[in-house]
């Protein structure tokens, strides 16, 4: 595998590979412990590939044991430690691993299991044992991602050597630029499939991952610090994170005077906040991409400046890579032609082999391209193409994205009919700018409670927390006596959204 090839080759050199609150790990340290770590997979599990399941959240540890898993022949889960425990529990279920890395002091209802200190003995005793085979073949899973489901229950996306290396050669041309090594900003969850822009092309290229956890990120006085320390040349988040920081007047080409490239995606750039990077970073190019965790991390890009931003209705998700086919297509399949809207179509060798263990969601979500012969993914967005570029126009089911996060606004309904005396509920989405900026939860009440809106409000927040990331937890929660419906029967989530 490439990335495997890369460690081995600045293995060789006096580089960090990643930094971490003081820590460092370099590329000769990572490449002879992620070693370390597939002997004693392989010394214990013999040739099994079922996956290692790793609990955590930025430990430098983390990526030891994600390229330690590859070299071993399995495939790695990552859980962050933000995941309620019955989200954990429901993962560890499904993925069914042969070994729980828990990286933390929480206690997870899993086995086998290694901890920090157990994990941290077996990298000394098989210290140079492995034997240094390359067991990865282009259709071998090298990681799974569970993203919102409909059903209440996370779903696992795989993703092989063949996905990851179709999305370098397609990203390469819009991320490459005149770096010999240098510093990436690597502040996005593991567990979140834009990480890959850090684990597999900055470090295939030599790059050190400064790494900025979610204590730090939540912490505006100690960001700034990092941002300032860090002497980031590559800096690839979600728009949010630059909207968040924007609002001080400190972050600007000052505090980042070697930030080369912006990156965005996971959620709609706007234009105002496009606008305004390219005020405070004059000197620095803004790229937008798009691509769904299907596609594996990201399949259109364009660069942002001026004209764009003064010229388009909207900032455009972009072109579509050189080495994939985007179709915008009719709800028959009809490929549809420039200035109309449709589902977009992804096609190529960066679509997933499908969902784990989900034979029904496959059949829906995935096809066999018909003219092409090649592997296709539906993914469930409106979008108009005009000459070549591509525009978002929102999601066409019950999808958003939220602070960069994919959530699948059934889930969170599923999951507030579990909490008593709730009765029904629909979410629906609040909208600013082209983008989601909260969620909104009306419930249908079995009897009446007595609560204030308030304390009501805090009661069902602190029950969906046992179950819910905090990210798909609705920030307001409304009891209602009855809902609007349409011509269908269905509740009108129109008329809540006008209403929220």
């Amino acid at each position: 595998m490439f990335l495997l090839d890369k460690l081995a080759h600045y293995a060789g050199a006096d580089r960090i590979a990643l930094l971490y609150r003081g820590q460092s790990l370099s590329y000769r340290a990572l490449h002879r412990q992620a070693g370390a770590f597939a002997a004693y997979l392989l010394d214990t599990f013999g040739e099994s590939d079922a996956p290692v399941l790793i609990y955590g959240h930025k430990e430098l540890l983390i990526p030891v044991c994600m390229f330690g898993a590859i070299k071993a022949g399995h495939s790695y889960v990552p859980v962050d430690t933000t995941f309620p425990p019955e989200r954990v529990a429901q993962i560890v279920e499904q993925a069914a691993p042969c070994l729980t890395v828990n990286l933390t002091e929480t206690k997870l209802a899993a086995a086998p299991m290694l901890g920090a200190d157990a994990l941290a003995d077996i990298l000394a005793k098989y210290d140079g044992l492995f034997d240094g085979a390359d067991r990865i073949t282009d259709d071998h899973v090298v990681y799974t991602l569970f993203t919102s489901g409909t059903t209440g229950k996370p779903k696992g996306v795989q993703i092989t050597a063949g996905n990851i290396a179709a999305f370098d050669r397609g990203v390469a041309p819009w991320f490459d630029c005149d770096l010999d090594g240098g510093v990436f900003l690597n502040e996005i969850s593991y567990s979140f499939d834009v990480s890959v822009c850090a684990l597999y092309y900055a470090l295939s290229r030599g790059m050190t991952l400064y790494t900025v956890d979610k204590q730090t990120l939540d912490d505006p006085k100690a960001l700034f610090t990092a941002l300032r320390e860090a002497s980031v040349d590559f800096w690839v988040s979600t728009p949010s994170l630059a909207e968040f920081c924007i609002r001080s007047e400190q972050f600007s080409e000052a505090l980042l005077p070697d930030t080369k490239k912006f990156v965005f995606c996971g959620e709609v750039l706007t234009k105002k906040l496009a606008q305004e990077m390219l005020k405070r970073f004059p000197h620095a190019e803004i790229i937008n991409a798009y691509g769904p965790t299907e596609t594996t991390v990201l399949v259109t890009a364009i660069k942002v400046d001026a004209s764009l931003c003064a010229d388009a209705p909207s900032v455009p998700i972009g072109y579509p890579f050189s080495n994939l086919r985007a179709r915008i297509a009719a709800p028959d399949g009809a490929e549809l032609p420039d200035g109309q809207d449709g589902e977009l179509l992804i096609l190529g060798d960066c679509v997933s082999p499908g969902y784990l263990r989900r034979p029904d969601l496959n059949e829906r979500a995935f096809f066999t391209d018909a003219k092409t012969g090649l592997r296709g993914y539906h993914t469930g967005d409106l979008c108009r193409m005009e000459n070549g570029v591509i525009y978002y126009l929102g999601r066409m089911d019950g999808q958003v994205k939220l602070n960069g996060f994919r959530v699948e606004l059934e889930d969170v309904e599923s999951n507030l009919l579990r909490v008593e005396n709730i009765a029904r509920a629909a979410v629906v989405p609040l909208w600013e700018d082209g983008k989601v900026v909260a969620l909104t939860a009306f419930v249908l009440l079995q009897t009446p409670d007595g609560l204030s809106s308030l304390a009501r409000a805090k009661k069902i927040k602190a029950a969906l927390a046992a179950s819910l990331p905090s990210y798909m937890i609705p920030r307001k929660i409304v009891a209602v006596d009855g809902f609007p419906m349409n011509t269908n029967g269905k509740i009108d989530k129109k008329a809540l959204s006008a209403l929220a």
